[in-house]
């Protein structure tokens, strides 16, 4: 059964960056203080945190990517920001030099995640980063092929399975993947490998670029048989997944070819 931490996400994503020695020449990512970071946190609402004390170097690179992914995280209810740590903060994100290169995703006031702002290396990156440790109910990672098996035998006759290979976590196709579980999440059991060798044990022909199946689970009762896949055959894009899920809903047609009639007839 799906989780309701997705549920959970959709109703509201707080993204908030921490910083000092860096004037933005747009208000698109505001500037608050420690304090005031802390005191609107919310339970169920997730803010990612990037801390810098007053004469820090400024990572200028990464907020830069950070301020090109403010409109698309907007888009998903996730608010961004950023925070001057002043030099007597308290607070242990305010401390040692090297947690200083780090970014802590919170759900409220509980850490899920720390992200070193090296994996975070562009737009795609963060939004890639970001919603993989949110939906990680919704987006199973596997290694094997076992871990596929498992999962795919677990969803026989219940639900249908998206299943996508990418060659590293922040791709620009790792990130259109997430964005599709974020509206399939609820619908669809995802599940991502960046492991090539698994690719290759389930037959795939062409290897060198990211694949996308959509397992047939769902109408299968014999436990002994194997999903149905059908591979995705465009480009891993937002648009191509979502034009590819919708095609996968569609009803089946079964067309016969009449000798008589010299035509097809089709019958859902």
């Amino acid at each position: 059964m799906m989780s309701s931490g997705f549920s959970v996400f959709r109703a509201g994503v707080a993204l908030v960056l921490m910083c000092s020695f860096y004037k933005s020449t747009e208000d698109s990512l505001p500037e608050l203080t420690p304090q005031q970071y802390f005191s609107t946190l919310q339970p169920g609402k997730a803010s990612l945190v990037y801390f810098c004390q007053v004469g820090s170097l400024s990572n200028s690179v990464f907020l830069e990517e950070l301020k090109e992914a403010v409109k698309p995280l907007q888009d998903y209810g996730i608010s961004v920001a950023k925070v001057t740590c002043v030099e007597e903060e308290a607070s242990r994100y305010c401390g040692e030099e090297e947690g200083l290169m780090k970014a802590y995703l919170f759900r409220g006031n509980i850490l899920l995640r720390e992200f070193p702002t090296d994996i975070l290396f562009d737009v795609n990156a963060i939004i890639a980063n970001v919603l993989f440790a949110l939906l990680f109910n919704e987006v199973k990672y596997i290694t094997t092929l076992e871990d596929l098996h498992s999962i795919e035998n677990s969803l026989k006759g219940k639900s249908n399975m998206i299943f996508s290979y990418v060659e590293a976590i922040g791709t620009p196709e790792h990130r259109a993947v997430m964005e599709a579980a974020f509206v399939y999440g609820t619908s669809y059991q995802f599940a991502l490998t960046t492991e090539i060798a698994l690719l290759e044990n389930i037959g795939s022909e062409s290897i060198e670029h990211a694949h996308l199946y959509f397992f047939h689970c769902k109408l299968v009762l014999d436990l002994t048989e194997h999903c149905r896949r059908t591979l995705m055959e465009q480009p891993l894009t937002t648009l191509n997944i979502h034009v590819f899920v919708k095609t996968m809903n569609a009803p089946l047609l079964v067309c016969v070819f009449t000798l008589l009639q010299q035509r097809f007839t089709c019958e859902i």
